[in-house]
């Protein structure tokens, strides 16, 4: 049983466990989807159109009265890219049922498999929709049974837009359903005649005929579609960069990560191929989770697919958004897949009410062509790419060189007390319009065209400040002095500093153990479940990894990188929720369950903090504990390289082993160790490269953590210092009051003492005093003998 597919491939990336009602589930492509639950129900999308909901199976047993719903039988799901099982256990039967959407086709398959000791029959139940994704919408919908088929046909008074469900061992229902969609759920009753039996689903905005030749070719092609679809994953994970350390759920989480972006760049047959973002079920409305394609979600994303490699996929994607610039320049926020059905654009305030798209527009081209090498496709973005910079330019109400939310649009928050008319710029719009600078000087250079004026200083000016870097600037020239996690952008690609800032991110205060919170907890403005003053985001912890990763807080980076890979695996299998309580390992309610830029939030900084991989560069922060890692398929210009990192351990020095193999082109690789940075520089070329360094070693912590669970609290012990001066090391640490805590110590020295902890072997305890307030801080101090 559970082996439906055989063809596929044996090495998988199989999530399974047992079943969990309410958890999200879903098998995806490009152009449909099934979205729903563990125990089995969904609605079919084939976009643009949600095909029904409430999809239910039903077993008949004849010493039962009433058919048993599947649902409540529902004992164990395995998850994989190509498909979602769920298993259904009974005493006279068992029952695995699979979702299968083939990556390129406008429809799916439930394919149900029946280990029997007794006779079985089987119904499907569902409710019909045939209705347009918001907003957009049809009317005069109406089905019908045709008995070619074995199937429902659900169309609508134009007959353009059509779908059918149906199997081949269904048989006529009793009573045919109304003209009018009826309240009551359709039927299917279904004969197990043979080993698998497939219920097809399909639909077409271009009218029956086109709808039921996708229905024959799913059930008549099925096998053919199933290897299809494991090879494109297949691809995906071979062909594109993988990383091997010593902890395998990393190493997944990476995987499962291109898998859910790749499940998040989906066509539509009337306006084309881009990445929407987010999926999740609509219920009974029509927003399928963020279903609709956005602007700046995904040039954010676009972070993490051009850095495992997926150059193809990120050319489109720009593409795609590039056609939808608007007249002025400004670049588009959102666009509903049922928009040429509506005056989208011109009736609708969603389409361009975003600042922060534009300058992410020309800042996503620029680190695409750095990656790529690709110079044709940047002089054939140059025209469009000069209008959004004018069209920034536009927007300083001011004159102080900084884009102005006033004039440009909403930027950080959308909703909350954050987000204020009396707020001039705040502090990621203008770290993004600077980086946008940088990024067309540059590409300006590159091509030979006019480079615009200097960066504008105005960022590091204006928004310094001894304690911290204030959220935003005010219209009557004060600040919001907000403690936020939106300068992790600037601080992150290096365009301001502020020690107070990378403390803040490191700390309890914007830090939760599962990522960071958009707004301090210190805050009175704070609320733990509010969408923007004080909720988890993790592409915001994404951010802020890489910043404390680029500033030299490895140990806070990987705490939330940490967070994010155990937040893959916890609630949907395979990918990380929108938002989450600043206050508990919960999803706020509002929470789309596979959110595109959230899994950017442990692929990003995985590869370019953890890895440091950037065009011309490898920077390697491994946690203390790693002797070894390894990356595979790192593309670049010339082609592809692997990287290895070895570090063997020695009692008076330590040797680090590095191994290039493949195509290299001109790059730097550089060591952070405890006497110093060391730089290596291969000779470009095609072949094998190997450097080693021997360095005496420094004192090395990690703390011990216990795996994150449901409804926890924040309580991980956080390393937000280490400094060693004349023989002394102090380790300045955070953790919750009255609570004991373990880390993992490498003191290659004789101790002369240890302050606030207690020495064991290789372990060193910790107790957090009593005291006011939840979290405290102690220095942890280990004196050496001279």
């Amino acid at each position: 049983m559970m082996a439906l597919l055989p063809l596929l491939l044996a090495e998988s990336l199989t999530l399974s466990g047992p079943a969990r009602p309410s958890e999200y589930m879903e098998a995806s492509g490009r152009r449909a989807a099934f979205l729903g639950r563990e125990n089995g129900s969904f609605e079919a999308w084939v976009y643009p159109l949600k095909v029904f909901h409430g999809f239910e199976l039903l077993f008949e047993l004849a010493d039962y009265g009433e058919p048993i719903p599947a649902a409540g039988l529902s004992s164990g799901v395995e998850i994989r890219p190509e498909s979602s099982t769920v298993r259904y256990s009974h005493a006279s039967f068992t029952s695995d049922v699979t979702w299968l959407v083939p990556i390129d086709e406008p429809g799916g398959l439930v394919l149900v498999e029946v280990d029997a000791s007794d006779v079985v029959g089987l119904r499907a139940r569902f409710h019909t929709d045939l209705k347009l994704m918001w907003p957009a919408a049809l009317g005069g919908q109406y089905s019908y049974w045709d008995e070619e088929l074995s199937a429902y046909v659900i169309t609508e008074s134009t007959r353009r837009h059509a779908a059918i469900v149906g199997s081949p061992f269904a048989s006529r229902p009793p009573t045919q359903p109304a003209h009018n969609l009826p309240d009551a759920p359709t039927e299917l009753r279904i004969e197990v005649r043979e080993p698998t039996v497939p219920i097809a689903i399909a639909a077409s905005v271009n009218g029956l005929p086109e709808a039921r030749a996708t229905y024959r070719r799913l059930l008549g092609e099925r096998e053919a579609l199933a290897r299809a679809t494991e090879a494109h994953y297949r691809e995906l994970r071979e062909e594109r960069t993988r990383i091997d350390t010593p902890d395998d759920a990393l190493d997944r989480a990476l995987e499962w990560g291109k898998v859910a972006l790749d499940k998040g760049f989906v066509c539509n047959p009337q306006l084309g191929c881009g990445l929407v973002a987010g999926l999740g079920p609509s219920g009974r409305s029509e927003r399928p989770g963020f279903g609709w394609f956005f602007g700046g979600d995904a040039f954010i994303n676009l972070w993490a697919i051009g850095a495992y490699g997926d150059f193809e996929t990120a050319e489109r994607a720009l593409r795609f958004l590039r056609d939808r610039q608007r007249d002025d320049g400004k670049m588009m926020h959102e666009l509903s897949q049922g928009a040429v059905y509506i005056p989208w654009f011109e009736q609708y305030p969603y389409g361009y009410y975003h600042a922060d798209t534009t300058p992410l527009y020309i800042v996503a081209v620029r680190d695409y062509v750095r990656l790529s090498g690709d110079l044709e496709l940047a002089r054939d973005f140059w025209p469009s790419l000069s209008k959004a910079f004018a069209y920034c330019l536009s927007t300083d109400e001011d004159g102080d060189g900084l884009m102005d939310n006033s004039l440009a649009g909403l930027g950080a928050v959308e909703t909350g007390s954050l987000r204020s008319d009396e707020v001039l710029t705040d502090v990621y719009l203008a770290a993004v319009w600077t980086e946008a600078v940088h990024a067309m000087r540059e590409l300006a250079q590159e091509l030979g065209e006019s480079r615009p004026a200097s960066v504008p200083q105005a960022l590091a000016q204006r928004f310094r400040d001894d304690d911290g870097i204030p959220f935003a600037l005010l219209r009557d020239g004060t600040r919001q002095v907000e403690t936020t996690a939106w300068p992790a952008f600037g601080l992150w690609r290096g365009l301001i500093s502020s020690e107070p800032t990378l403390d803040a991110l490191a700390s309890s205060r914007l830090g939760a153990d599962w990522g960071v919170r958009m707004l301090s907890r210190e805050s009175a403005l704070y609320d733990h479940k509010s969408y923007n003053n004080g909720a988890v985001w993790p592409f915001l912890t994404g951010m802020a990894a890489l910043a404390l990763y680029a500033n030299d807080h490895p140990h806070a980076g990987w705490l939330y990188l940490e967070g994010t890979k155990e937040l893959t695996f916890l609630g949907a299998r395979g990918f990380v929720p929108e938002l989450l309580s600043g206050d508990r390992l919960a999803p706020v309610d509002a929470a789309v369950p596979h959110q595109l830029f959230s899994t950017s939030g442990l692929v990003s900084p995985l590869l370019r903090g953890l890895v440091g991989y950037e065009p011309g560069r490898l920077a390697p922060k491994p946690p203390p504990g790693w002797d070894r890692f390894k990356v595979e398929n790192l593309r670049h210009a010339q082609g592809f390289f692997d990287f290895e990192w070895q570090r063997f351990r020695g009692d008076s020095e330590d040797r680090i082993e590095l191994r290039l193999e493949g195509t290299i082109g001109p790059l730097v690789v550089e060591l952070s160790l405890p006497g110093g940075p060391v730089t290596w520089s291969p000779e470009p070329g095609t072949g094998v490269r190997t450097h080693e360094v021997t360095f005496r070693p420094g004192i090395e912590i990690e703390p011990i953590h216990a795996p994150l669970r449901p409804g926890d609290r924040s309580r991980r012990l956080r390393i937000l210092e280490e400094r060693f001066v004349d023989g002394t090391y102090t380790a300045r640490l955070e953790g919750r009051r009255r609570t004991s805590y373990e880390l993992r110590a490498r003191i290659p020295f004789e101790v002369e003492s240890v302050e606030n902890g207690t020495r064991r072997g290789n372990v060193i305890d910790v107790v957090i005093p009593d005291g006011a307030g939840d979290w405290a801080t102690v220095d942890l101090v280990v004196k050496l003998r001279r």
